[in-house]
């Protein structure tokens, strides 16, 4: 297991805090949000340095607040494309050349999913493209099964992905699955996965602390531990105490504890 903290477990802190506690925790790097990363006015100089310093790996989540690869708006569409466009620029720059997309969801009814589809795969050419230029690999995150989005299955993902370059991957998502399925069922169907996000979810929230949701956790704990791919533990924390990121971890010491394959320091 190749561990990294998602840098929206740190919210707040600067990018020099921030790979302190993940290198005191014994996690191997970092997933850095873009937005995040341009909010708080991060530098690529102050990341790079920082990143050798700390002896830590990056990646990078590209930006996806408030934005729509498929929407009815061509504004929105456009501006959609030119935001994770500049995420790339940012990530070639670092490097930090593994960069996960949102694939973006429907603006109207489940019957435009035919157009909403067609529109996506339009966007995915022309990112594929620009990402080549860049040297940059697009991992595009499979979405949570709620209204709007679309997608949030395996078949509508390795559909998305067929036929592509390397350029284009995917990123499993745990806490994306709906509680009562089995998310390894969803793991060994996907296709392209070069990158796992890693949290618990709940009926009435998202990316909760490991084991304190309904995730059907071990079953897929048990499978990704053989697998050499970067997994990115997620959440969102603002009170800058580090307890999400601390539950995280301690629960994968407990449910693996001395084993090797769990790279934690």
């Amino acid at each position: 297991m190749r561990l990294y903290a998602s840098s929206t477990l740190l919210w707040g802190k600067t990018f020099e805090e921030m790979c302190q506690q993940v290198a005191k925790m014994g996690l191997q790097g970092i997933e850095l949000w873009a937005e995040q990363a341009w909010h708080q006015h991060f530098s690529i100089d102050e990341i790079e340095k920082l990143i050798k310093q700390y002896g830590l790996k990056l990646s990078l989540h590209a930006a996806s607040w408030d934005l729509n690869l498929c929407s009815l708006n061509k504004g929105i569409r456009r501006q959609s494309i030119h935001e994770i466009e500049r995420s790339i620029a940012m990530a070639s720059s670092l490097p930090a050349l593994n960069v996960t997309i949102h694939p973006g969801k429907r603006t109207l009814t489940p019957a435009w999913t035919n157009w909403h589809m067609q529109c996506l795969q339009e966007a995915i050419d022309h990112l594929e493209e620009f990402a080549q230029l860049y040297g940059v690999t697009l991992s595009i995150e499979l979405m949570e099964s709620v209204n709007k989005e679309f997608v949030t299955i395996p078949d509508v993902m390795n559909e998305l992905v067929e036929n592509r370059t390397d350029t284009i991957m995917t990123t499993f998502d745990v806490a994306h699955i709906p509680i009562h399925a089995d998310p390894l069922l969803y793991f060994k169907k996907l296709e392209r996965i070069n990158k796992i996000h890693l949290s618990d979810s709940r009926p009435d929230s998202y990316h909760v602390p490991l084991g304190e949701g309904q995730i059907q956790l071990i079953p897929i704990l048990n499978e990704i531990v053989h697998h050499d791919l970067p997994i990115v533990l997620e959440g969102y924390d603002p009170n800058g105490q580090n307890q999400t990121l601390e539950k995280h971890v301690t629960y994968l010491r407990n449910c693996f504890l001395d084993e090797e394959k769990v790279m934690i320091r």
